[in-house]
């Protein structure tokens, strides 16, 4: 039968993912693949070394030929076309929504995983009687296997969830405040938007691997780090009059065909990369500085994270200054100061970014997914919230109750910029002229400006550049658009200016590509400064709500979750 499949293999943390067309389910290619695993304890190391090498010698290949990026060179397809795509550590396993059964060969933790939560040790497979088979089943959570206790020994189950240690010491004095969680104006509301897109983008990937990635592994560090960028500012936007191409195969990066007069540019979760550089365009660092505030990677922010990231901090020389401590799930924000000349921290209780929880994540060992028996089996809520489109993100009182980290996160680095910009006693100009001025700088000149003087900084951020060409108009607002006779829909709008062509369009964004974009209103996060990476697979399509869409009427937005 035409049941599809991906067989893939990691090794070096890398994924290599091979399509299967036929016959994928659990008594095909799942019997074929343990099947070749040999059960014999001697013939397993022989064939695990013999794995092992094999992979090595094509990630050689693959650096030589492809990974390594030099001007005017036209990579080699052939060299990854067995391939699904360029082996990653940050693999896309799930674009393809009719593929149906995936098993990873994990030749780095000897384990072999099915299905995501379906996780045996890769040299103690219950073969007899084809227990293995029979002792898969339904867990309480929909489209979360798990493994029968009642059928299989815990002998046979792994977990590849690192462990997390929260130790809540804080060496310093300190008191806990509240985030500042306003969200208004275009830029908060723009910035804020845009994360829950990238969110959006890879909470498969999150939900699915994110306990086996440390705080120093590429996935964590390049995924903390886009969400850093664009909370910050640091990130710029590109706008394409049509969308890059995701079934072209790129080599890691894209050239002219796909950046246009920005190429090369890196492609985000790609191990390419220049001679000499590592891959990516995060700091490879789990402690680092951006835009002025010192950033701490953990698994699960914590008092230790806090006491250690200002430790750091002093030993680089400051005496004041903000810490963000980060995880996939969550962030805690500190501001730390000499009171009395002894260290003070002021900092906040650990913020949810998302609806997404860790525990969420299938990484564990199965008997974390309890398996369903007469019990209804069900979508937790962090999932449910982000399975509607629009839903979680139509209106800014939604984004402030389902997104509370992301919005205290652009807070948060907003007012450390504000702190950053030159604060003059008396401005020579009147508020108006800079706002003047602004009208014909370029967009980097624009960035540059942000810093000048708080006064200048305000009068930057009231009409929000999102890139060259354009600017965000005020602050976004509400639409109600009424489809049918009683089916009434929340949407966000924002009041888009052409700086070239003149005009202000009121503009809805999706995260998807339900309606035909607005050419030139579609645009795609690159982050990173001297390493830059292009998030071809996060993008906010702008368009007009056409007369088919229905009736809309723009309002005061309320705090009424249960609209949709």
């Amino acid at each position: 039968m035409g049941t599809r499949g991906l067989e893939v293999v990691r090794f070096r943390k890398r994924y290599y993912i091979r399509w299967n067309k036929y016959d994928s389910y659990f008594e095909g290619l799942g019997a074929e693949i343990v099947a070749r695993i040999p059960e014999d304890p001697e013939e397993y190391r022989k064939w695990l070394q013999s794995m092992r090498e094999s992979y090595a010698a094509t990630e050689r290949t693959l650096e030589k030929h492809i990974y390594e990026i030099h001007d005017g060179s036209k990579p080699d397809y052939s060299l990854f076309n067995q391939f699904e795509e360029l082996p990653s550590e940050l693999p896309n396993l799930s674009r393809d929504p009719f593929v149906e059964y995936i098993y990873i060969i994990n030749l780095d933790e000897e384990v072999l995983t099915m299905n995501y939560g379906i996780h045996w040790k890769l040299n103690n497979i219950p073969r007899k009687n084809n227990l293995w088979i029979k002792a898969i089943a339904d867990s309480i959570y929909i489209g979360k296997p798990t493994i029968s206790p009642d059928i299989c020994p815990e002998e046979h189950m792994a977990s590849l969830a690192l462990d997390v240690t929260r130790d809540q010491t804080i060496g310093y004095g300190f008191h806990v405040v509240t985030p500042k969680n306003d969200i208004t104006g275009g830029r908060a509301v723009f910035l804020t938007r845009m994360l829950t897109t990238a969110l959006r983008a890879y909470k498969d990937e999150i939900i699915r691997l994110g306990k086996e990635w440390s705080p120093d592994s590429f996935p964590f560090r390049e995924l903390t780090f886009a969400f850093l960028s664009i909370a910050s500012g640091q990130a710029d936007f590109l706008s394409f009059p049509e969308s890059v191409s995701h079934h072209f195969k790129w080599p890691g990066w894209l050239n002219e065909r796909g950046a246009g007069d920005k190429a090369p540019l890196l492609e985000f979760g790609s191990m390419s990369h220049r001679p000499g550089d590592p891959p990516g365009a995060s700091p490879t660092e789990t402690m680092y500085w951006l835009e002025g505030v010192l950033v701490r990677l953990s698994l699960e922010p914590c008092g230790k994270d806090v006491t250690e990231a200002v430790d750091w901090g002093f030993e680089q020389g400051c005496t004041n200054f903000q810490v963000v401590v980060i995880s996939l799930f969550k962030v805690t924000f500190a501001e730390v100061s000499l009171k009395d000349n002894e260290p003070h921290v002021k900092l906040t209780k650990p913020l949810s970014l998302s609806p997404l929880h860790s525990d969420y994540c299938l990484s564990t060992h199965p008997r974390e997914r309890p398996e369903c028996k007469d019990e209804v089996q069900r979508l937790r809520y962090g999932e449910r919230i982000l399975s509607h489109n629009h839903f979680s993100s139509s209106t800014p009182n939604r984004l402030r109750h389902f997104f509370p980290g992301f919005v205290s996160l652009v807070n948060f680095f907003d007012i450390a910029a504000s702190r950053r910009a030159v604060a003059k006693a008396k401005d020579p100009f009147p508020p108006e002229v800079y706002d003047r001025v602004l009208d014909f700088v370029d967009y980097k000149t624009w960035k540059s400006c942000l810093l000048v003087s708080r006064e200048f900084r305000s009068s930057c951020l009231r009409n929000y550049r999102i890139d060259d060409r354009t600017r965000i108009i005020g602050s976004p607002y509400v639409g109600e658009i009424t489809k049918g006779e009683d089916k009434t829909v929340l949407r966000l709008f924002f009041d888009l200016e052409d700086m070239e062509a003149g005009g202000i369009l009121p503009m809805e964004g999706s995260d998807y590509f339900d309606r035909c974009p607005t050419p030139n209103h579609t645009w795609m996060p690159l982050v990173g400064s001297d390493r830059r990476a292009l998030m071809t697979y996060v993008a906010i399509w702008f368009s007009q709500v056409k007369p088919r869409d229905g009736h809309v009427k723009f309002r005061a937005e309320d705090d009424d979750f249960t609209t949709e």
